[in-house]
C-alpha cells in the first residue's frame, strides 16, 4: 500500500486520481454499497413496496391471496424484510416465509405472478434493470418456503423392506 502512494505521489497525480487508485488497491469492489443503497434506500424501498402492493391487489391471478391481509401491517413487514435482506439497516420482525404461507395453497405460477408483479413495481419506480435481477436474485430462493400446491405436508412413511415384511 505504502509503494502504491509514493509511486501516485511520484507522478504527481491529482487527488481524484489518487482515490480511484487507492480504492482499486484496497480492493475497494463495494464501492457502490449495498443493494439497499444502491436501490435508493428508505425512499426507493416504500415506494417499491406501495407499488408492488398496489399491483399485486389489482392482480387477479394473486389477489385472492390477500384478501383478509391486513395490508398496513403487511407493508411494513415487506418493507422490513426487503430492507433487511438487502442490507438496509431494518429488523424483519414478521413471521418466516413458510408461516406465512403454509395455508395459502400458493403455486408455482402463484409464485411466478407475484415476481413479475414484483418486476413491474421495481421498474416503475426506477430501479435500474441490473439492480432489479440482482434484487430478484436475493428473493428466488424464497419459493421454496412459499409453494405448497402438490407438495406433501409430511414426508410420505417409507415402504417396509421386503426383509422387514417377512419378518411380520
Amino acid at each position: 500500500m505504502k509503494h502504491i502512494k509514493r509511486i501516485v505521489r511520484a507522478c504527481r497525480l491529482p487527488g481524484a486520481v489518487l482515490g480511484a487508485v487507492m480504492m482499486m488497491a484496497t480492493g475497494a469492489a463495494h464501492a457502490e454499497g449495498t443493494l439497499y443503497e444502491r436501490i435508493g434506500g428508505d425512499a426507493k424501498m416504500k415506494a417499491v413496496v406501495d407499488e408492488f402492493t398496489a399491483i399485486v391487489l389489482a392482480d387477479p391471478r394473486i389477489n385472492f391471496t390477500f384478501a383478509e391481509s391486513d395490508i398496513p401491517k403487511f407493508k411494513k413487514l415487506l418493507f422490513e424484510q426487503l430492507c433487511e435482506l438487502a442490507g438496509g439497516p431494518c429488523k424483519y420482525t414478521g413471521r418466516t416465509m413458510y408461516e406465512s404461507h403454509k395455508e395459502l395453497d400458493i403455486n408455482n405460477a402463484h409464485f411466478n405472478a407475484l415476481a413479475e408483479d414484483l418486476y413491474l413495481a421495481l421498474d416503475a419506480v426506477g430501479i435500474p434493470y441490473r439492480v432489479q435481477n440482482e434484487f430478484m436474485k436475493m428473493l428466488a430462493p424464497m419459493q421454496r418456503e412459499m409453494v405448497f400446491k402438490g407438495r406433501p405436508s409430511a414426508p410420505a412413511p417409507k415402504a417396509p423392506s421386503s426383509s422387514t415384511a417377512a419378518r411380520r
